[in-house]
């Protein structure tokens, strides 16, 4: 990606996300994989946090020949959010993170940069924000002022 920037992807609720597009962060990557996740009634946690995670599910492509009539082994494919290389920040709604905290939690590189935001039904608690909670860890508060 030299030479480009890096994408903001967002997951949240139809509202939020809607507002994020609308403010112009969508786009497609070159497998046309969009950078945001509209989550309804119907989506399913593990939907979610695949999307959001490094490994999404195991694949397998069936190989031609007289050689090996069987599938290749599977293998992991990298989709999720966290393994886009394109992927420089990674906005979630914090409602939808605290049903993949684990998820989040376990996230400690720099890039993508996690932040959870509020939505409409749900307020910011930064008591809740797993990033701001080790981003506090880092200052005693003796080095705040």
């Amino acid at each position: 990606m030299a030479g480009r920037g890096k994408l903001i992807a967002v997951m949240g609720d139809e509202d939020t996300v809607t507002g994020f597009l609308l403010g112009g962060i969508g786009e497609l990557d070159k497998h046309r994989r969009p950078n945001f996740l509209v989550v309804e009634k119907e989506t399913s946690l593990a939907e979610i946090e695949e999307t959001f995670r490094n490994v999404s599910h195991l694949t397998g492509a069936p190989m031609v020949g007289p050689l090996c009539p069987l599938t290749v082994p599977f293998f992991p494919v990298r989709r999720g959010f966290l393994a886009r290389e394109d992927v420089g920040m990674i906005l979630i709604s914090q409602a939808l993170a605290e049903q993949i905290r684990p998820a989040v939690a376990a996230h400690a590189r720099a890039l993508p940069a996690v932040l959870e935001i509020p939505s409409k039904d749900h307020p910011y608690d930064p008591a809740r924000d797993s990033v701001l909670r080790r981003a506090r860890g880092l200052f005693a508060p003796d080095e705040l002022r």
